[in-house]
């Protein structure tokens, strides 16, 4: 199945919503507060969901436009606001090795998406090492180690409860001795009210820096794409805190409305670096604007090649 084909199926929700509203209705005012709503339902944000409906109004349709027109004209719009924050490439290694600290909220998806990260790298050619810095929890370290021995790549661990900085000191230290060309780092979910736990994380920060000071050469949040608005209260707190790069938005494989991507990138300008659109290791992919903003409107490939 395609990344259209997948994400199209992941925001049936939105685009059906948005398709009901259009569905025989007269180009009007009315449809444009149908529209407006159904994007906030869809945790577009009230401010970008207004700016949209705005352009809409002000676009000079024909007289005999139809649904299908309002879509594309809809679709471009989306596509043009989120285009400055597609994909950065994660896969470009400019250090030796590039170190990319992974951060986000327990339930987010970390572990996993960095194993589907490994394996990207892996089959690139580079030589990932993982670190496994949530030393709180067992059952991550052990899931990361799994993950490590599917793909078979180096999994870099302390002992239960072990200093995570420690931890990640030691990873770092190996990856530099082996000449492995990328440092995958685990850690453990921050709620990001705990400034404890947000502390913890500076610490690492620094540590790294010992080793190299020009590193961590990327900070990446993990957001759970399910969560709609809420995330941006994550963003917040981290962006602020730790400092992120960029973020990769997980499980856009089940019945996530979608907006949450187009408010994080309106509300704090950082780039997507990646979206997972499931559970297996090549489920993830690129953020790539015109095939989101066609995807979030239930455009069909056939009805962009007129």
């Amino acid at each position: 199945m395609s990344l259209l084909s997948k994400l199209k199926n992941t925001f049936h929700k939105t685009s059906s919503a948005i398709s009901l509203a259009l569905t025989g209705k007269k180009i009007d005012e009315n449809l444009y507060q149908e529209i407006e709503d159904a994007l906030i339902k869809a945790d577009v944000g009230v401010k970008t969901s207004l700016q949209l409906t705005k352009d809409l109004a002000s676009h000079k349709f024909n007289k005999d436009a139809t649904d299908r027109d309002v879509k594309l004209f809809l679709a471009e719009q989306i596509a043009q606001t989120v285009q400055p924050f597609e994909s950065k490439d994660l896969s470009i290694v400019s250090h030796s090795p590039e170190i990319i600290l992974i951060i986000g909220v327990n339930g987010n998806g970390k572990t996993t998406t960095i194993a589907k990260l490994a394996n990207q790298f892996k089959k690139n050619g580079e030589t990932p090492l993982l670190v496994a810095a949530d030393t709180f929890r067992a059952a991550a370290v052990e899931q990361l180690k799994y993950w490590g021995n599917c793909i078979g790549v180096e999994v870099v661990s302390g002992s239960e409860k072990a200093d995570a900085a420690g931890v990640v000191f030691e990873g770092i230290q190996a990856a530099q001795q082996n000449k492995n060309s990328v440092v995958l780092i685990d850690t453990a979910g921050r709620m990001q009210n705990r400034e404890d736990l947000l502390a913890e994380l500076d610490k690492i920060k620094r540590v790294i820096k010992k080793l190299d000071p020009e590193a961590p050469h990327k900070t990446v949040l993990v957001l759970d794409g399910l969560i709609g608005q809420a995330a941006q209260s994550q963003v917040n707190a981290f962006l602020h805190k730790i400092g992120i790069d960029g973020c990769i938005v997980t499980k856009l494989d089940s019945s996530a409305k979608g907006g949450t991507i187009i408010s994080i990138t309106q509300e704090y300008k950082l780039p997507i670096y990646a979206i997972g659109i499931g559970e297996q290791l090549e489920d993830i992919q690129p953020f790539y604007a015109k095939s989101y903003a066609e995807a979030i409107l239930g455009i069909n490939k056939e009805e962009t090649n007129d």
